[in-house]
């Protein structure tokens, strides 16, 4: 009883973990700040802080190399050691994926150890913590959607134009970003069309020759099968450019002729079809749809150009002996599964939890841009009075300087000012969005709006959010895949707790 006693009432002990992203982002937290925080937070708490782990610029999405949060980790689900939390500033910290993060944090809960987000104010002991990991998961998602759009808007109106948004592209040259025919490269362009369209030439064959020939690609690499396809199926030949998956009329001159591309589109459709390659995310329910006769998790089929389905893994690695494919619907699946969940997601009143969540991790997103910003406007300044010293002694008659070289310094000032602000427009676009009135609304507009953002994510992105709220999807029964239906869907989190959360 006495030592028991002792357990109930002795001091809680914790590691501390601190990470630097891979890529310097303005709001990433240096390492120094987030030790801070974590000590600071210790302190209030009454925590033991054993001891701090830091990894710097690892992957986000990967735990390979990152060997101080293995040691940590290890440390902390050993019995030997006595560590009641992992203490993190960010969630992020641990993992930029969610299951990632639920992994862990369910882990550690098997063991009676927790883990504490301080910005993010989750404490894994709370039973609510799970739903708001993935909440989080949601938001985040949801602010790189507005932060993409509105960082793109110019290039939007840009790429409306048909101008090229940048990059390299065989047969051009760029200048100022706008594309310049290459003589020598636009040769090897029309050889590729010419040889495919007229020769009936194969990729490998086409590649083949121009490596022979010392031909190399415009990032100075030998030619694969890959790179000539691109080539013949790159409508920048023709004039136009790609923006959002859309092509429009461009601003530059086509290599071409639109004869030439029509007889290589028809070359191509008379060709025997190749199933393309399955995009990972292409198939979001595998793994969550469960066979209704074994249980085993349903996965892509062994589909058809036109009809594409789900099959029971079982049956599709081991044959009929092992189950039937209990095949049902790709299209059918997928869109009764979209539905609930967006009807779900609207049903509940997200918008305040999301909210919540989000505003205590303002401040340390902020921070590190507001400092940045600050910067920028210190460099702004020097540049200009750089310039203004420079204007005046150029129109001193009495000193006799070059005035060619003053005129050389002038522009580069000018263009040193110009380069800092653009910087600056792009870190105060950051900052307003950060802002908390803008957050909230881009989490009421979001929330209300989640069908249009949930289909205009990609497949593996559909797939992240899908496999994060939803934990398994039942299947009917039947003796033809027509009548197979979804039965039920289990989530990842207690309905009860969400509800209690939307409610309080």
């Amino acid at each position: 009883m006495k030592n028991n006693k002792k357990s109930k009432h002795r001091l809680k002990r914790a590691f501390g973990y601190a990470r630097r992203s891979p890529r310097k982002q303005l709001e990433d937290t240096s390492i120094e700040k987030q030790t801070e925080e974590i000590i600071k937070y210790c302190e209030r708490n009454g925590i033991e802080l054993v001891d701090i782990y830091t990894d710097d610029l690892k992957s986000a999405k990967s735990f390979d190399g990152r060997d101080a949060f293995k040691e940590m980790y290890n440390r902390t689900i050993s019995k030997k050691e006595n560590i009641d939390y992992i203490i993190v500033l960010k969630q992020d910290r641990i993992s930029r994926d969610t299951l990632d993060t639920l992994y862990i944090m369910k882990r550690l809960n098997s063991l009676d150890k927790h883990l504490i987000s301080i910005a993010d104010n989750i404490n894994t002991e709370d039973p609510k913590a799970e739903i708001l990991v993935h909440i989080m998961s949601l938001v985040a998602q949801l602010e790189r959607e507005f932060i993409a759009f509105r960082t793109n808007s110019g290039m939007e109106k840009k790429a409306e134009d048909g101008y090229f948004l940048g990059g390299k592209v065989f047969g051009y040259k760029t200048k100022d970003k706008e594309l310049i025919i290459d003589p020598d490269e636009a040769k090897i362009v029309k050889y590729i069309f010419e040889k495919y369209a007229f020769n009936k030439w194969g990729y490998k064959k086409i590649a083949s020759k121009l490596n022979i020939q010392g031909v190399q690609t415009k990032y100075n690499n030998e030619w694969t099968i890959n790179s000539v396809k691109t080539i013949l199926q790159n409508q920048i030949y023709i004039g136009n450019t790609k923006w959002r998956e859309e092509y429009k009329k461009g601003q530059h001159s086509p290599i071409i002729e639109m004869s030439l591309w029509n007889k290589v589109k028809e070359v191509m459709q008379s060709r025997t079809y190749t199933p393309k390659k399955v995009h990972p995310g292409s198939y979001p329910l595998s793994g969550l749809l469960k066979c209704p006769q074994c249980g085993s998790s349903m996965v892509q089929g062994n589909s058809s150009q036109k009809y594409k389905y789900y099959q029971c893994s079982k049956n599709k690695n081991s044959g009929k002996k092992a189950c039937s494919s209990n095949l049902i619907k790709k299209e059918y699946a997928e869109e009764f599964v979209q539905d609930k969940l967006i009807t779900f997601l609207n049903e509940k009143n997200l918008s305040p939890i999301i909210y919540d969540v989000t505003k205590s991790n303002l401040s340390y997103e902020l921070e590190p841009l507001e400092k940045e910003a600050n910067n920028i406007k210190g460099k702004i300044q020097k540049h200009e009075e750089k310039l203004l010293t420079t204007i005046d002694l150029m129109s001193d008659t009495t000193l006799n300087l070059g005035g060619d070289l003053l005129k050389e310094k002038i522009v580069t000032h000018q263009e040193d000012i110009n380069r800092e602000k653009s910087k600056l427009e792009s870190i105060s676009k950051q900052l307003e969005l950060k802002q908390s009135e803008h957050i909230k609304d881009i989490i009421n507009f979001s929330v209300s709006n989640f069908k249009d953002f949930y289909l205009a994510l990609s497949d593996t992105e559909k797939k992240k959010l899908v496999h994060s709220i939803i934990k398994e999807v039942h299947v009917t029964k039947g003796n033809k895949t027509q009548d197979r239906k979804i039965k039920s869907i289990i989530y990842n989190f207690d309905l009860n707790d969400l509800n209690k959360l939307v409610s309080e």
